[in-house]
């Protein structure tokens, strides 16, 4: 979510104001021959979404109130839009495990056989580190201090809080082919200090290693894919503004290590329909004619903040980056996203 580093670490916020020249400059077409062509990345033929479903505004609350109806209708009403619809990035949420492990087990495997049954392979994001408002929930520096550091003794003392919420949603399925890779922590580089945030991404790697993880494991990155490349089994980035230059750099990169590359955010927000479009064109055709596939963030209407209309919350400078309604309505001209 706030999630733009289009290759330097921009923020969304500090991405707005570079946003109108990369669009102008940026072709609106179909995919064609490209590098796309001669490097095999293994995930260019992603076409998926982020989702937060509709009905509430925080980690916690989804997932402590979770409303199965509404992943069923709304990912549903997804892959009716957009035929190619194959992969969703669930975020996911601690706290709520923290106040009832059985239950929020109990619904990532439901919410898991839901998008399975619509043809839809699962990217959940275990941690999260952009703040929003309202406050999503995630990661933070006295968090990681205490948690991990102090009272978990680096992750290796007998009541470490995050092993057990790692062995029952990366354990469990640690074979699941519905899993189409684990995202470690969304934009971890946004807060708190790096080489902090670094040392605990590093254990939490190994541990889902330890666990059985068979899938993938991740952590999306706005574009500081060197910084992250010893714990990423692909690289995962967040392209908002995409430019077909900065996408080179880490193609390169990513040929040299011999790891795939897809983005699991992009398409900057505007309340302004069709200004979202030509953004959603920019960014997904540059995407898909540097061979990388893309996961726009995000798929419904929704409390989340960045994900609505002003009536229904904050507006930030990222406006809305929905491409359904809340009542189940495309946004205009956002069917363009089947053209790529």
């Amino acid at each position: 979510m706030d999630k733009n580093r289009a290759a330097e670490g921009l923020t969304r916020r500090e991405a707005l104001r570079m946003g109108a020249g990369v669009l102008a400059s940026a072709a609106v077409g179909g995919a064609s021959a490209s590098d796309a062509d001669i490097w095999p990345n293994p995930y260019r033929d992603i076409r998926g979404f982020g989702y937060q479903p509709s009905y509430e505004a925080t980690g916690y609350s989804i997932w402590r109130q979770f409303q199965p109806e509404k992943f069923e209708v709304e990912l549903g009403t997804g892959k009716r839009y957009f035929p190619k619809f194959n992969a969703v990035r669930y975020w996911l949420s601690f706290d709520a495990f923290a106040v009832d492990p059985y239950g929020f087990a109990e619904h990532f495997e439901t919410a898991v056989s839901i998008a399975h049954s619509h043809g839809l392979r699962v990217i959940p994001t275990l941690f999260n580190n952009w703040h929003s408002v309202p406050e999503f929930g995630g990661i933070a520096d006295e968090k990681l201090r205490y948690w991990f550091v102090d009272y978990g003794k680096k992750g290796t003392s007998a009541n470490y809080v995050f092993r057990p919420y790692l062995e029952k949603v990366v354990g469990e399925h640690a074979k699941d082919a519905r899993i189409l890779a684990w995202d470690l922590c969304n934009e971890p580089h946004n807060n708190c200090g790096w080489p902090l945030v670094l040392e605990w991404l590093t254990h939490t790697y190994g541990l889902c290693k330890t666990l059985g993880a068979t899938q993938p494991v991740s952590v999306s990155v706005q574009s500081q894919v060197e910084s992250v490349e010893a714990i990423s089994d692909l690289f995962m980035i967040h392209p908002y503004f995409a430019q077909a230059d900065k996408l080179a750099k880490i193609a390169a990169f990513a040929r040299q290590k011999n790891k795939g590359v897809l983005a699991t955010e992009c398409c900057w927000g505007s309340l302004d329909d069709a200004k979202r479009a030509q953004m959603v064109a920019s960014d997904c055709g540059t995407l898909a004619r540097a061979g990388i596939g893309f996961m726009p963030h995000a798929l419904q209407e929704s409390l989340v903040g960045d994900l609505h209309r002003p009536q229904y919350g904050v507006i930030s400078s990222a406006s809305s980056m929905h491409f359904v309604a809340m009542d189940g309505s495309l946004r205009p001209g956002h069917e363009v996203y089947n053209r790529f």
